[in-house]
């Protein structure tokens, strides 16, 4: 018998299922004290590599080698390839070269990971409804967890804060979403394939899946449940004769869905309407469209990459780097510091990040895929065959969607699935060869444990990165004085790649920000000019900057850098507040209006036009300049409440000022008209008042005086003690001692000025 007629060898059942089930176990780990989920998880996966590449190089050749030519010669795998490299090449184009490594890294770890599945499930799709059982198992411990840890926080807090701690290990509550559709079709295919306890089993999972799903208010998740459903149910009436036993089954599978829609109504009416999220079933059906908020943003994102991808269309800004350079296309449309990090559609970020042609492979991938799975599925005679490509169809769509709306690419609990369902397209296949074969190049296991080692190393880098943005981000070092780290510790602990958060500041910024806390004001600078390199985009760096030349007294240095920080962010209301302030300080008028100008071209609130108006009044813009000012506003924001108080504010402003100056040149008749007609203006002004009883106490009009200062002291906001003080002096004109003594007592409280024998001479 001739080399190739031997029947070939195979991976043993119990193999495949413990990979299988070592790799399911990724959305079970703990955080191990990092920023994001995400990073303990892909060091996790390229472990896992390691070790089926090292079980595949000591098991028989005979076993292995036809199974990794099966996806050697597959032009899925092939496109993949080249979609990967392409990523890479992309750091010829990029800005931050750490970014491109760190998010390759990830990529080149689900590579190996289809590779991987592709080589363990090659004759071993026998074993797939046990597979299937054991991701059922999986999501029935996801959903549980998820569920009970949100009812336990809701009884200790409220429904709302429950609901809002569903993404237990995803991090974020739509990828939990995602993560949960994505299983659902394994799900739907258990209830009708499984019996006996299994099937119940199923049954409840399935309800408990779609329950977590409904309480995440994912819209994506809401739009695969549709097409999954649909889709699934097509095929079960088109696959089998209209009888009792399909409606049976179309029951069991519309009960649990039935049953969490009236389930999650009921908790979503005990938030009492507290968010537009969290409100209901079919209202949140209702808010898919593209007039809704969220759905604008999206649309804004979108818009952002595709100008992105127009300033590099060959080779793109580099995989990893939309995180920093759209910040400044959105730095106008995206409100205060908050940045997207993602273009929310994987495919337009691939576009940005990598250019034209990758994005043509990566788009070109999935579509093939739909294609060659529904072919399987309406031509293939095997019932096996077509049921696992009706699986991977239903992998593939709810991906896509997932893909249209977030960010599934960066996301090991989607990753697997995508690995999954790229392997089950390869290996479903009647056209595979099952001879034997001999690989004389290269051992293809020598070179997964290679490439798998060297990810693991580089994604041991990104975890330790991600640990220490973990402590400086506990640490709260834009709130606190100090922390647990110092500045020369995160300059010891920098990590090779990447150089920024996940939120995309530097760790850089963080060291200056640690350094001026400390009152290292050089070695802040010095850092902050650093991370100015890295990322100025966010306004940060050169607000910081603008804190340790304030420190140092460097007001010209100060005032530049503040303006700085609120041009990067014209939209933060605290930069421009901070600026406007500034520059009051400076009297440079004409800079507020400037800034006022291209705020309220984004932001236009009445608090804004307040704080602009009270900046102008300290910098000592013309009363006439002021009172047009805020009738611009009035005219803006008509009948608005802030405004008019303000309005009204300068109006008494301008009375007291005019009578201060009346009593300066000794007309106190004029100087008191002035001081009624701003009382006239606004009846509870304590300075108006005030100033009415002084021009009385003044006149031996005593206990005139004494009213307005009384009336004037049932008012908050006179708190030196002055006026306590003079209403006690007026009582001693009175030869009312008893009151004197109260008053003085009430002076000394506010730490007015005055002298311990005087207070002892009236208060025996």
């Amino acid at each position: 018998m001739s080399l190739t007629d031997k029947k070939p060898l195979v991976i043993s059942d119990f193999t495949v299922l413990f990979f299988i089930v070592l790799i399911l176990a990724t959305d079970f780990l703990p955080y191990f004290k990092t920023i994001e989920i995400i990073h303990p998880q892909f060091l996790y996966l390229s472990v896992i590599n390691v070790l089926m590449g090292m079980y595949f190089y000591f098991s028989p050749k005979d076993i292995i080698n036809n199974s990794f030519v099966a996806v050697k010669k597959s032009r899925l795998a092939l496109f993949y390839l080249v979609f990967v490299v392409m990523c890479g090449v992309s750091v010829f184009a990029a800005k931050n070269v750490s970014l491109v490594i760190a998010n390759l890294t990830e990529i080149l770890i689900v590579f190996v990971l289809f590779v991987n599945l592709s080589v363990l499930l090659k004759d071993k799709l026998n074993l797939f409804y046990k597979i299937v059982f054991v991701i059922c198992i999986s999501t029935f411990l996801q959903s549980f967890n998820e569920l009970y840890d949100a009812f336990v926080h809701a009884n200790k807090t409220s429904v709302i804060e429950g609901l809002g701690q569903l993404k237990w290990k995803t991090g974020n509550i739509n990828i939990l979403a995602a993560s949960m559709s994505i299983k659902i079709p394994f799900l739907l295919l258990g209830i009708t394939q499984f019996s006996g306890y299994k099937k119940w089993f199923v049954t409840a999972t399935l309800f408990l899946a779609i329950l977590t799903i409904l309480l995440t208010g994912a819209r994506s998740g809401l739009i695969n449940l549709f097409l999954v459903f649909s889709i699934y149910i097509v095929y079960l009436f088109k696959t089998n004769p209209v009888s009792k036993t399909v409606f049976l089954k179309l029951t069991t599978l519309l009960l649990p869905l039935i049953f969490s829609i009236v389930v999650s109504n009921l908790i979503f009416a005990k938030t009492r309407n507290a968010s537009e999220r969290y409100s209901s079933v079919t209202k949140r059906i209702e808010q898919i469209k593209t007039n809704d908020a969220s759905a604008k943003m999206r649309l804004t994102m979108w818009d952002d990459a595709l100008k992105l991808w127009k300033s590099s269309p060959v080779l793109g800004i580099g995989l990893g780097n939309y995180r920093i350079e759209s910040i400044p296309h959105e730095s106008k449309s995206i409100d205060s510091s908050i940045v997207s990090l993602h273009a929310h559609n994987d495919f337009l970020e691939i576009l940005s990040e990598t250019g034209l042609i990758n994005s043509i492979i990566y788009l070109s991938l999935f579509v093939s895929i739909f294609f060659i799975n529904l072919t399987r599925v309406i031509k293939s005679k095997n019932e096996l065959n077509r049921i696992i490509a009706l699986i991977t169809l239903l992998l593939v769509i709810v991906y896509g969607v997932d893909s249209m709306f977030n960010f599934p690419m960066y996301r090991p609990t989607m990753q697997i699935f995508m690995s999954l369902l790229f392997a089950l397209t390869i290996v479903n296949s009647s056209q595979l060869n099952n001879n034997i074969v001999n690989i004389k190049k290269i051992n293809p296991s020598l070179l997964i444990i290679v490439i798998s080692l060297v990810s693991t190393f580089s994604a041991y880098i990104v975890f330790k990165a991600s640990n220490l943005e973990y402590l400086i981000k506990t640490d709260d070092i834009n709130v606190n004085a100090s922390g647990i780290l110092n500045g020369d510790e995160v300059i010891r602990r920098l990590p090779l790649y990447p150089n920024v958060f996940g939120s995309s500041e530097s760790f850089l910024e963080y060291a200056g920000i640690y350094y001026f806390r400390e009152k290292k004001y050089d070695k802040a600078i010095k850092y902050l000019n650093m991370a100015d390199k890295i990322n100025p985009y966010l306004g940060r760096v050169d607000f910081y900057k603008h804190l340790v030349f304030e420190e140092k007294g460097n007001a010209d240095s100060s005032y530049y850098y503040v303006k700085r920080a609120f041009y990067w962010r014209p939209k933060n209301a605290s930069y421009y507040n901070k600026s406007i302030n500034v520059a009051a300080s400076k009297r440079d008028t004409l800079e507020i209006l400037k800034e006022h100008d291209l705020f309220a071209k984004y932001t236009n609130s009445a608090l804004a036009w307040k704080q602009t108006g009270q900046a102008l009044q300290s910098a000592g813009y013309s009363r006439n300049g002021l009172h047009k000012f805020i009738n611009s506003g009035l005219k803006v924001i008509p009948n608005d409440s802030i405004l008019i108080r303000q309005q009204k504010d300068f109006m008494v402003t301008d009375q007291l000022v005019e009578g201060q100056k009346y009593a300066s040149i000794g007309n106190p008749e004029k100087s008191l008209a002035c001081y009624k007609k701003a009382l006239q203006i606004d009846p509870g002004n304590i300075y108006a008042l005030q100033n009415i009883g002084f021009h009385y106490f003044n006149n031996g009009q005593i206990a005139k005086a004494i009213d307005y200062f009384q009336n004037a002291l049932k008012k908050p906001g006179l708190y030196d003690g002055h006026t306590e003080y003079y209403t006690a002096v007026s009582y001693m004109k009175l030869n009312n001692l008893e009151k004197a003594c109260e008053y003085f007592k009430l002076a000394k409280e506010r730490n007015y000025p005055m002298k311990e024998d005087e207070i002892n001479k009236i208060c025996r």
